[in-house]
């Protein structure tokens, strides 16, 4: 008996000398635990890609089941079918057209440029211009060569950017299928969270932490949801209207106005800039009619549709959504700056709140 006093007497400095030097190994041979970490990762990436689709997923099963009052098992297949049917349409109809379009890009800008250059001598030759062509040594073979070789190495990165995505595609792939498990048997997957959510924090923080992630969650569905459908929108508006006033690389402007469409006040202005530039070279009078019509079409979704749609449901001043955006996307690109707005509004409720306590 007294052995094991003394043995519990020291256990607590046993252990923590025990950490102190398994942290301390860990800490020299960092690089090893930094690749293990990261050989980890990539291994359970599926995984993490089978949780997203499923999260994104869910409401469709959930309308299926609640509205149509279908099984479990019916309301997955639809689900799928449906999912399965639109990326069929879009790979057979959407991605050659949108291919197609980037070759003709890649195949015109010889000669865009070299009518840019010619644009540029006439405007030199014009009386008005020789007092530039004085003090300004331009040389015009030299730009439209550069610019050539600038827009070529462009669409190589871009067209070797989408052959490298193939390792994540397949990721992708097991993704979708790993989800349709996790969303048939959802409700123990739900329930294996909280029960480690309330064992790993105290019960008064684990309550207010799973009130806090219902409220992020539901934020963020009726804000992605609502904001998908309205460029949508905005996107078969654009598509319309890019094909009446006949502008090349239709598909390709249509899908940057839907998805910048998506970024609130900054995504909007790249569409139009974007549409703009593949058009000044071709057209210039039609390059001035696509950024006249996409402004106008981004008044329309800022005066009237998205108002519309989203009105007040995020709750947030144009200050906050900007900061929102700005700080979400210097943490996390494109994807931060689209979460950013319902994260940002996330936290104004809960900052009105203890403001609110402190006024009472």
């Amino acid at each position: 008996m007294n052995i094991w006093k003394r043995i519990n007497k020291y256990l607590d400095i046993i252990v923590a000398i025990i950490v102190g030097y398994i942290l301390l190994k860990l800490v020299d041979n960092y690089s090893y635990l930094f690749k293990g970490i990261s050989s980890m990762l990539s291994i359970v990436t599926p995984f993490i890609y089978a949780f997203i689709i499923a999260y994104i997923l869910n409401p469709i099963m959930k309308f299926f089941e609640k509205r149509l009052r279908l099984k479990r098992a019916y309301s997955l297949i639809l689900t799928y079918a449906l999912i399965i049917g639109l990326m069929v349409i879009t790979a057979v109809y959407f991605i050659p057209q949108l291919v197609q379009n980037i070759v003709d890009m890649a195949s015109s800008v010889p000669q865009v440029m070299s009518e840019f250059q010619s644009w540029i001598d006439n405007l030199l030759k014009h009386d008005n211009a020789q007092f530039i062509k004085q003090y300004v040594d331009l040389n015009t073979n030299f730009i439209t060569s550069k610019g050539t070789t600038i827009v070529l190495d462009l669409l190589n990165t871009a067209i070797s950017q989408l052959f490298s995505f193939t390792n994540t595609f397949i990721k992708w792939v097991f993704g979708f299928i790993i989800s349709i498990y996790i969303l048939a048997d959802k409700e123990r997957f739900k329930k294996s969270s909280i029960t480690f959510v309330k064992i790993t924090l105290r019960e008064k923080y684990a309550d207010r932490f799973l009130v806090f992630i219902k409220t992020l969650n539901n934020m963020i569905g009726v804000y992605i949801g609502t904001k998908a459908l309205d460029s949508l929108i905005i996107a078969i508006i654009a598509s319309i209207g890019l094909t009446i006033i006949q502008s090349p690389y239709v598909v390709v402007l249509t899908l940057v106005v839907g998805v910048t469409n998506m970024i609130p006040y900054f995504g909007p202005f790249i569409g139009i800039m974007v549409g703009f530039t593949l058009n000044i070279f071709v057209n210039p009078i039609r390059a001035f009619v696509v950024l006249i019509f996409l402004f106008l079409l981004q008044q329309f979704d800022g005066w009237y549709l998205d108002p519309k749609l989203i009105g007040g449901k995020v709750g947030l001043s144009p200050f906050l959504i900007i900061l929102a955006v700005t700080l979400g996307g210097g943490l996390y690109g494109p994807v931060g700056m689209i979460l950013a707005v319902p994260i940002m509004a996330v936290f104004k409720i809960y900052l009105d709140r203890t403001l609110n306590k402190f006024d009472m």
